[in-house]
């Protein structure tokens, strides 16, 4: 299928400033287009669901609008669906079809109705970033999505409880939900014992703080809930955690934890002056990575770049 296909590239497109064609149904050989930053402009055609070998699409950073076709749900081979930062609107279609799906980025939009949450029973669903939409609701149907380790969706307007059923994905390394206006206790929060990164900064939440819960998850990185209403009675004890950790918490509560290594980024971020327990901040400085991505060569593969 893709060893033989087609790559739609967008090098630096950001004079493009048109929309897509219906004429796309006719390229049917292509199995990848990348076009972010590229101005396009206009909606999402239909078109685009006869790409049948159509693996990834990225479409990021445009001026796309409109509502997001539901034939979509027709791209069989379609693994990677990237639509953030555009103004797309409307609820999110359902996409059951697309067994192959593993990567979903609709972030920075304006969708509204409640997080999307039918997808294809494959299981190879494991990143779903929803930040910055118009989400009003967090459906029990959630607990579905049971191969989703990264979860995203702060940012949105629920003024809802955090459902229960929310802590049976049991997989999450990484739930972000800060400033969505979410409220209630986070009872139960003990069951995603593979969490790594927890952000429920800034929303409504109270109740006893669950330091024993969290104390057990050893795997714990980042831990951000600044800006909520919750009570301690327990100290919250890190020590047993082998990483170095980021955690960010209200001043009142800074002396409430027990850490190894608490590098910390709440000045940036929460604009809260952090506790640092005596330690120096020279103790606590990243140690820099660097990144890069390889790029598999295939002498079958074409590429059209703009």
């Amino acid at each position: 299928m893709a060893a033989e296909g087609i790559r739609i590239i967008g090098n630096d497109c950001r004079r493009f400033k048109k929309s897509l064609p219906t004429s796309i149904g006719y390229w049917t050989a292509v199995f990848e287009i990348s076009l972010k930053n590229c101005t396009i402009i206009g909606s999402i055609p239909d078109e685009l669901s006869s790409l049948k070998n159509l693996g990834s699409l990225h479409l990021g950073c445009n001026g796309l609008t409109g509502s997001l076709p539901s034939s979509l749900n027709l791209l069989p081979y379609l693994s990677c669906l990237d639509v953030s930062d555009n103004q797309l609107s409307g609820d999110f279609p359902a996409l059951p079809n697309l067994e192959h799906l593993t990567m979903l980025d609709i972030s920075r939009n304006c969708f509204t109705g409640p997080v999307p949450t039918v997808f294809s029973k494959s299981r190879k669903l494991w990143s779903i970033n929803a930040d910055h939409n118009l989400f009003n609701m967090i459906p029990a149907s959630i607990s579905q999505l049971t191969s989703v380790r990264r979860l995203c969706i702060s940012g949105n307007q629920f003024s809802c409880e955090i459902p229960p059923e929310i802590w049976n994905m049991t997989a999450l390394m990484t739930l972000k939900m800060s400033g969505c206006n979410i409220f209630g206790s986070l009872g139960g929060l003990g069951g995603l014992r593979n969490l790594s990164i927890l952000d429920v900064s800034n929303n409504q939440l109270s109740g006893e703080f669950p330091s024993r819960e969290i104390s057990n998850m050893h795997g714990l990185l980042d831990l951000h809930v600044v800006g909520n209403q919750f009570s301690w009675s327990e100290v919250l004890d890190m020590s047993e955690n082998e990483f170095k950790m980021t955690i960010c918490m209200d001043r009142e509560f800074q002396k409430t934890y027990v850490v190894r290594e608490g590098f910390h980024k709440c000045r940036e971020e929460h604009g809260v002056v952090p506790f640092t327990g005596g330690i120096s901040d020279s103790e606590f400085e990243d140690d820099g990575e660097d990144e890069s991505d390889d790029d598999d060569d295939n002498d079958n593969e074409e590429d059209w770049i703009f």
